[in-house]
Protein backbone atom coordinates (compact mmCIF):
# COMPACT_ATOMS: atom_id res chain seq x y z
CA UNK A 1 0.00 0.00 0.00
CA UNK A 2 0.88 3.61 -0.57
CA UNK A 3 2.44 5.85 1.70
CA UNK A 4 1.23 9.47 1.72
CA UNK A 5 3.07 12.76 3.40
CA UNK A 6 0.29 15.02 3.92
CA UNK A 7 0.92 18.96 5.11
CA UNK A 8 -1.99 20.12 7.17
CA UNK A 9 -2.99 23.73 8.35
CA UNK A 10 -5.71 23.02 11.15
CA UNK A 11 -7.85 26.26 12.09
CA UNK A 12 -9.61 27.70 15.07
CA UNK A 13 -8.29 25.01 17.61
CA UNK A 14 -8.70 25.79 21.49
CA UNK A 15 -5.37 24.40 23.20
CA UNK A 16 -3.71 25.18 26.76
CA UNK A 17 -0.54 26.78 26.08
CA UNK A 18 1.44 28.27 29.27
CA UNK A 19 -1.49 27.35 31.16
CA UNK A 20 -3.60 29.79 29.29
CA UNK A 21 -6.87 28.91 26.77
CA UNK A 22 -5.87 30.06 23.45
CA UNK A 23 -7.63 29.90 20.00
CA UNK A 24 -4.67 28.52 17.59
CA UNK A 25 -3.58 27.62 14.25
CA UNK A 26 -1.10 24.83 13.22
CA UNK A 27 1.22 23.17 11.16
CA UNK A 28 2.67 19.56 11.08
CA UNK A 29 3.53 16.75 8.65
CA UNK A 30 2.03 13.38 9.10
CA UNK A 31 2.84 10.15 6.82
CA UNK A 32 -0.43 7.62 6.06
CA UNK A 33 -0.31 4.63 4.39
CA UNK A 34 -3.67 4.25 2.30
CA UNK A 35 -4.81 2.85 -0.79
CA UNK A 36 -5.59 6.29 -2.47
CA UNK A 37 -4.51 10.23 -1.78
CA UNK A 38 -8.67 10.86 -0.71
CA UNK A 39 -8.37 7.96 1.87
CA UNK A 40 -4.85 9.38 3.59
CA UNK A 41 -6.89 12.60 4.02
CA UNK A 42 -9.28 11.08 5.64
CA UNK A 43 -6.79 9.02 7.84
CA UNK A 44 -4.97 12.24 8.84
CA UNK A 45 -7.73 14.41 8.94
CA UNK A 46 -8.72 11.56 11.71
CA UNK A 47 -5.59 11.41 13.62
CA UNK A 48 -5.43 15.10 14.34
CA UNK A 49 -9.02 15.37 15.44
CA UNK A 50 -7.76 12.59 17.96
CA UNK A 51 -4.87 13.78 18.87
CA UNK A 52 -4.34 14.36 22.70
CA UNK A 53 -2.59 18.17 22.14
CA UNK A 54 -5.56 18.92 20.21
CA UNK A 55 -8.14 18.14 22.07
CA UNK A 56 -10.13 21.16 23.62
CA UNK A 57 -9.56 22.38 27.35
CA UNK A 58 -13.27 21.79 29.97
CA UNK A 59 -15.92 24.40 28.41
CA UNK A 60 -18.44 25.18 26.02
CA UNK A 61 -16.45 24.89 22.23
CA UNK A 62 -19.77 24.63 20.53
CA UNK A 63 -19.32 27.61 18.68
CA UNK A 64 -15.80 26.96 17.22
CA UNK A 65 -15.71 25.48 13.95
CA UNK A 66 -12.32 23.86 14.25
CA UNK A 67 -10.91 23.10 10.56
CA UNK A 68 -7.80 21.28 9.23
CA UNK A 69 -6.88 21.63 5.64
CA UNK A 70 -4.15 20.04 3.68
CA UNK A 71 -2.07 22.19 1.58
CA UNK A 72 0.41 19.19 0.21
CA UNK A 73 -0.13 15.69 -0.22
CA UNK A 74 2.13 13.71 -1.77
CA UNK A 75 3.00 10.18 -2.59
CA UNK A 76 6.00 8.91 -1.24
CA UNK A 77 8.29 5.51 -1.26
CA UNK A 78 8.46 5.60 2.83
CA UNK A 79 7.64 7.91 5.54
CA UNK A 80 10.79 9.75 6.82
CA UNK A 81 11.45 10.03 10.67
CA UNK A 82 10.57 13.47 11.49
CA UNK A 83 9.25 15.45 14.33
CA UNK A 84 5.69 15.40 14.00
CA UNK A 85 4.94 18.23 16.53
CA UNK A 86 3.26 21.02 15.97
CA UNK A 87 3.99 24.89 15.12
CA UNK A 88 1.03 26.91 16.58
CA UNK A 89 0.01 29.80 15.22
CA UNK A 90 -2.63 32.45 17.06
CA UNK A 91 -5.59 33.40 14.69
CA UNK A 92 -6.67 36.45 13.69
CA UNK A 93 -7.73 38.91 16.35
CA UNK A 94 -11.07 39.89 14.42
CA UNK A 95 -11.19 35.57 14.97
CA UNK A 96 -10.68 35.54 18.51
CA UNK A 97 -13.83 38.56 19.14
CA UNK A 98 -15.93 35.94 18.52
CA UNK A 99 -15.26 34.28 21.59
Amino acid sequence: MPWFRLFACGEDFPVIIDNNVEVVGFYTTRYVEAETQGEAEALASEMLFEDEDLQPPPGDWSDLQSRIVFEEVEQVAAPLDIDDNFSFFPMDEEDEDDF
